[in-house]
């Protein structure tokens, strides 16, 4: 009984911390203006292993602040499955997070940006210094693999700021 209860902790301690600890980047936050990413560079970045979380919380300042560097948005994202502001929900942040990933070399940032119709965008910053700003043609990509197939099959949109 007691091997149980001390495996049952140890198994609970490790949910409880994986959940509450943030995604590290080992890079500092992409600047406005910043060159874009080509697709090939894009699929080049997304065929690496990455950490995911779906969790605001778990996203760290250097992500957020690369985000509104790059879409002139203020970060204010909610968790999948929150409210999300609509024509009625206005109490509520306008972007969904789908997923954040990162690696050593880049990473991504998937949301839901909502209004009377919510559409797919992706932030893609890498090491170097560039990004991309993607609007997602053809369905919620939910991973990175999904996301990988929208890129490699040009189903998106290279957004600018006020576009």
């Amino acid at each position: 009984m007691t091997a149980a209860f001390v495996l049952f902790f140890a198994a609970g301690g490790a949910w409880f911390l994986k959940t509450r600890r943030t995604l590290v980047v080992e890079f500092g936050p992409i600047a406005k203006n910043a060159p874009t990413l080509t697709q090939a560079d894009i699929e080049a970045l997304l065929a690496g292993p990455f950490e995911l979380t779906r969790r605001v919380r778990q996203i760290p300042p250097t992500l957020r602040e690369s985000f509104t560097n790059v879409t002139a948005l203020p970060f204010d994202m909610n968790n999948p499955g929150d409210p999300m502001s609509t024509d009625v929900i206005i109490n509520a942040p306008s972007r969904q997070l789908t997923f954040a990933a990162v690696n050593q070399q880049s990473a991504i940032v998937v949301y839901e940006q909502g209004s009377f119709a919510s559409f797919p965008c992706a932030v893609i910053f890498l090491k170097g210094g560039k990004a991309a700003w993607l609007a997602i043609d053809d369905y919620f990509p939910t991973d990175i693999e999904s996301l990988r197939r929208s890129v490699h099959e040009a189903r998106f949109k290279l957004m600018t700021p006020g576009s």
